[in-house]
């Protein structure tokens, strides 16, 4: 059940309010708990029992490991909290491409298991070994209840791609704010859902219908017209297809009265590959930086060439995590790449002209864009071919003559997506930070323009014109 579905808009989602603000507060936790395994079970009923148990053991571990005052067993807690989650990601994600690679590489002719992947399995054990860091690091102050742990390891306005939130930051706002203090946050929880629907269904399912059809042509049919359209759409419609997730689930938080990170800050505005990362997936950048590369040493070791080490690993985790291909590999160590680049040459910071941060930005956001073809495409050879074809292709007039359809048919989406990718909105806002009336019939007339278009937005979901959320797949 997706946040887009019919099922949650209508029904899912306000009877789960209604019951959730009816009830006493001291049973609010056990009520949004209840709820976030309903949901679980409506989305991947068959792995329910095993998400309850996972839940089950890592609030064990972790209470243990608080409770805890021998180094010794708090370490050997921690491991073996991590392994048990880190083992069943593996075999649910990597054990049939495991045995696929091995049949190839050995000859053999060992069946895969066809394993389906159970919901959020990723973002849940991410959470499962930040809250166990945090736990032993004496980062995360638990609560007295431990339903409260349980509850943010499930909860289902995070549970299928993010954002990552950590422990301490998943607290309620509480009576102490008064009651205008949850209404406001519950109503800024509202805007914000309605905008992430907006975005998912009017933008991104709409640019979907361009890249799939440009994907899937045989590269005898392209033209270099025809390449660009298609490798520019999909890195618009990846980023408002999880920007909108994003959007949504944090909306949801709010209307329970929970705060979330942001997850998003306008990623295309960047001036280079590095902060790029800091604005695209911004929890998921957060996680490896707290949990991988500040373990491994981070950026202090006395050896320069750690460094790079430490981000080559982390790349290299980021890329598998995506899945155990040479073009999600390739596209991890593309990264590091420039990444490492960036951080040996000082550039773009080093440049002393305006002109030089221009072109290294155009230069930034080509590199990207090329990156989203290589995670776009099936494997690495085929993601090549689609790049060379962008810039090496004898033309074709037939796909020449579907490009200039595409455009004039999907014009206003294609311009509005551009447009609305970079912050555009936040500079107007900051330009009438000191004119509160013109502020506030701006804010009127957005609010009045956001509703509207989820009113049509709700029309193409209700005709079955939805897409399920790309990174649903990791």
């Amino acid at each position: 059940m997706g946040f887009t579905s019919i099922l949650f808009l209508f029904l899912f989602l306000p009877l789960s309010l209604g019951i959730y603000y009816i009830v006493n507060e001291n049973v609010k936790e056990y009520v949004l708990l209840f709820i976030s395994l309903l949901f679980y079970a409506l989305g991947s009923l068959r792995y329910l029992s095993l998400f309850i148990i996972e839940i089950f053991l890592t609030v064990l571990i972790g209470r243990l490991l608080s409770n805890s005052q021998k180094t010794k067993w708090k370490r050997f807690l921690l491991l073996l909290g991590i392994g048990i989650n880190v083992c069943l990601l593996g075999y649910y994600k990597f054990f049939d491409l495991a045995v696929s690679a091995s049949n190839r590489v050995l000859g053999t002719n060992i069946e895969a298991g066809n394993i389906l992947l159970p919901l959020g399995i990723s973002f849940f054990t991410f959470k499962s070994v930040s809250y166990l860091v945090d736990i032993y690091t004496g980062k995360a102050v638990l609560c007295a209840n431990p339903v409260h742990d349980a509850l943010y390891l499930s909860f289902f306005a995070h549970i299928q791609s993010g954002p990552l939130t950590r422990y301490n930051d998943m607290q309620p706002v509480g009576n102490g704010n008064g009651s205008e203090g949850r209404m406001n946050l519950f109503s800024d929880g509202v805007f914000r859902f309605l905008i992430g629907f907006n975005k998912k269904v009017l933008i991104a399912n709409v640019l979907v219908k361009i890249t799939n059809e440009i994907f899937s042509t045989p590269f005898e049919d392209f033209s270099s017209a025809y390449a660009w359209l298609g490798s520019i759409c999909y890195s618009l419609q990846l980023f408002f297809d999880f920007s909108g997730y994003s959007d949504m689930a944090i909306g949801t938080s709010e209307m329970f009265g929970y705060h979330c990170m942001e997850n998003f800050n306008y990623p295309y505005a960047t001036e280079s590959v590095t902060k790029f990362w800091r604005r695209w997936h911004i929890s998921l950048s957060q996680w490896f930086r707290d949990y991988v590369y500040i373990p491994l040493g981070g950026s202090r070791s006395k050896r320069k060439n750690r460094v790079y080490i430490n981000l080559f690993v982390v790349w290299l985790l980021t890329g598998v995590w995506h899945g155990i291909s040479w073009n999600f590999i390739a596209w991890g160590l593309g990264y590091y790449a420039l990444i490492a680049f960036e951080r040996a040459t000082g550039i773009p910071d080093s440049f002393k002209t305006r002109i030089g941060k221009i072109i290294y930005r155009v230069f930034t956001l080509l590199f990207i864009n090329l990156q989203w073809i290589i995670f776009r495409t099936d494997d690495l050879i085929t993601g090549l071919r689609y790049i060379k074809r962008m810039f090496i292709c004898k033309g074709n007039s037939l796909a020449d003559l579907r490009t200039v359809f595409l455009i004039k048919d999907y014009f206003s989406f294609i311009l509005l997506a551009v447009f609305l990718s970079f912050p555009i909105i936040p500079w107007l806002n900051k330009k009438l930070e000191d004119k509160e009336g013109t502020r506030f019939i701006c804010e009127m007339v957005l609010a009045i323009l956001t509703f509207g278009l989820f009113i049509w937005a709700i029309s193409f979901v209700t005709s079955g014109s939805n897409n399920p959320f790309v990174y649903a797949n990791f």
